[in-house]
């Protein structure tokens, strides 16, 4: 059930992205689900690099909907531009489905606030 969708990261900016989750055509309920997205240096690295979690407020979730958004701030995305790796998974307390995995690319911003 995993997805690849490589992210594109403009360094030192908010980052925002948005996906929904369809079983069939319906919109698979994320109720009582944990939402982790890691990335990493490389795959296969034990470096973190960000963490984005409910709990952490850097996802949320419209469960009912099937919606999971992930904010990223302009600080959190002031990392060397260069190829990441990333993976986002969804927890319901006994089972961890992987959903998307890729690349996580910052590229180089010229204007710094």
């Amino acid at each position: 059930m995993t997805a690849t969708y490589n992210l594109v990261v403009p360094q030192a900016t908010t980052f925002n992205f948005q996906f929904q989750i369809l079983t069939g055509s319906q919109p698979w309920n994320l109720t009582n689900y944990g939402v982790t997205m890691t990335v990493r240096p490389f795959l296969g690295s034990t470096t973190t690099t960000l963490v984005a979690t409910k709990a952490n407020g850097k996802i949320s979730v419209d469960a009912y909907n099937g919606r999971i958004t992930v904010t990223l701030s302009s600080t959190e995305t002031a990392i060397k531009a260069e190829p990441y790796v990333y993976d986002l998974v969804v927890n319901s307390g006994s089972v961890i489905t992987r959903l998307l995995e890729g690349q996580f690319l910052v590229v180089a911003g010229v204007t710094y606030e």
